[in-house]
């Protein structure tokens, strides 16, 4: 596969990653806790919290920039790689527990679809590292 063909395939799928989460994090804020009663704080099977939903915004926000300019894809990648691994590493261990205090309160749902996002922006991130240093090592060699 040539590297122009492998950066096409990119950029659809960072901006599919950015839209779930943006869409997510945007609607969350209608879902909050204080304008619903008392566990009514989902939309659909994911948690809305306003810590969520203000991390999901900023990194759907991100990735649609990203998308818009694909030489910061592959930082976006692996900023969305570290920060839904630990958003996974954190709702794992928290999930568990019903701590009526917790400000981000995330769900099994929540996880898996922040454990697949990681997985994905790890892929990504790899797959956009090795165009961008394949498309310097081609300019290096042309001068």
């Amino acid at each position: 596969m040539n590297l122009r063909t492998t950066g096409f395939l990119l950029r659809p799928v960072v901006l599919l990653i950015a839209l779930v989460h943006l869409v997510l994090g945007v609607l969350g804020f209608f879902f909050l806790p204080e304008a619903n009663q008392a566990g009514e704080n989902t939309l659909w099977i994911f948690s809305a919290t306003g810590m969520l939903d203000v991390i999901r915004t900023v990194l759907g926000a991100l990735g649609v920039i990203a998308f818009l300019k694909p030489s910061a894809i592959p930082a976006y990648c692996w900023l969305a790689f570290v920060a839904f691994a630990g958003l996974t590493a954190f709702g794992v261990l928290s999930a568990g527990t019903d701590m009526s205090g917790d400000a981000v309160n995330l769900s099994w749902a929540d996880n898996v679809l922040h454990a697949l996002t990681s997985l994905a922006a790890l892929v990504i991130g790899i797959a956009a590292t090795r165009v961008s240093r394949r498309k310097q090592s081609k300019t290096t060699e042309n001068v």
